[in-house]
């Protein structure tokens, strides 16, 4: 039975760590979380539980309690639910790709705000629970695993989110195992997508209340992820707290930030490379291939969303959304524009 252990050796010790946190969300007995989730935050000198890890490390770390390497008891979980402990290639099929727009007015949204609006529709359809997403404390700039529920929490969570702390799905785990939902949507980046799509297709019995839980996967188009407190010590080496950024962006190569003066700050993606999370150059996935809908900025103009439906289940939530009156969309959109980041992030692969 495979273990934590296997996925230190085939993946963290190889740098090809997502972050995603797929193995700490659905691992039963809280083994494994990141450092900075750590439940002691201090050496401890009287015994042997010094558990303070590098500052660099970016994969989760074990707290030496898993139920398989102490008890060889079954389980498994984290290795099934990892989107990295194999090379798989999908191909990029979808039934359409629209342009797309939402007529609500959603505060911070990322150009068309379209994840938003079917989230929205989706909740007051009770067609979900509720959707997992991420939110940010905004005056630290700190990426939170929420739980939303509600059109006015979709709303709070709008606009996209470039850096990455703690897991990503910490309220997965909340979700499934303490409020026991059944009907969720996901969103997110392509890595943590395909770990929802690994979890569907397992037959591991420890991963079954999140596979029935997962009804919705929504993708969002993603090049590279920054680890957050490089990030921040390189805005703080330029003279730029947290607390001045009013908003962040990726546009036409560029990471753009817009800060609350009205200055727009801007960094080519390679000056950004130091900053960038080691796990996202084994990525070969631009817009989230095993998602239901994924949505980018790539390929429409400012203040739209390109948004790939990418089978039935995904086209029945947003045709929902769009004959409700939540969204407007047709078909002009720049698919070379897509397929040339595509191919540039194939090229940037790094398995070792």
């Amino acid at each position: 039975m495979r273990s934590y252990k296997d996925l230190e050796r085939e993946v963290w010790l190889k740098n090809r760590c997502s972050g995603c946190g797929a193995c700490t969300a659905v691992c039963p007995v809280n083994n494994l979380y990141f450092k900075e989730e750590s439940p002691v935050k201090f050496n401890c000198t009287e015994c042997y539980c010094e558990i303070v890890p590098p500052e660099d490390i970016e994969h989760p770390i074990s707290a030496e309690f898993c139920k398989t390497t102490v008890y060889d008891v079954p389980c498994g979980a984290c290795y099934d639910a990892c989107p990295r402990v194999e090379v798989r290639e999908m191909e990029d099929k979808y039934l359409g790709i629209y342009r797309a727009k939402s007529k609500l007015e959603i505060k911070n949204a990322q150009n068309g705000g379209v994840v938003s609006a079917i989230l929205i529709n989706a909740l007051e359809e009770e067609l979900i629970d509720g959707a997992i997403v991420i939110k940010q404390d905004n005056w630290t700039l700190e990426p939170i695993s929420y739980l939303a529920t509600t059109k006015e929490e979709v709303v709070k969570a709008a606009g996209s989110k470039y850096l990455r702390k703690v897991s990503p799905l910490n309220a997965l785990k909340k979700a499934v195992m303490e409020e026991k939902l059944e009907r969720l949507a996901i969103v997110g980046t392509p890595c943590i997508i395909e770990a929802m799509a690994k979890i569907q297709s397992s037959v591991n019995d420890l991963l079954k209340p999140f596979r029935k839980a997962i009804r919705l996967k929504i993708s969002l188009f993603c090049f590279e992820i920054y680890d957050y407190a490089k990030m921040l010590k390189k805005l703080e080496e330029e003279g730029i707290n947290p607390w001045d950024v009013k908003k962040m962006e990726i546009e036409r190569g560029k990471f753009l930030l817009y800060l609350v003066d009205g200055f727009i700050k801007e960094y080519k993606i390679k000056e950004l490379d130091p900053v960038m999370r080691e796990g996202c150059k084994s990525c070969i996935d631009f817009t989230g291939l095993y998602s239901d809908i994924s949505v980018g900025n790539v390929g429409t103009p400012e203040g739209y969303s390109t948004v790939i439906i990418r089978n039935k289940w995904g086209e029945g939530f947003f045709k929902r959304a769009c004959y409700n009156g939540l969204i407007d969309f047709d078909s002009s959109v720049k698919i070379e524009e897509i397929k040339k980041l595509v191919e540039l992030k194939m090229k940037r692969k790094n398995y070792k």
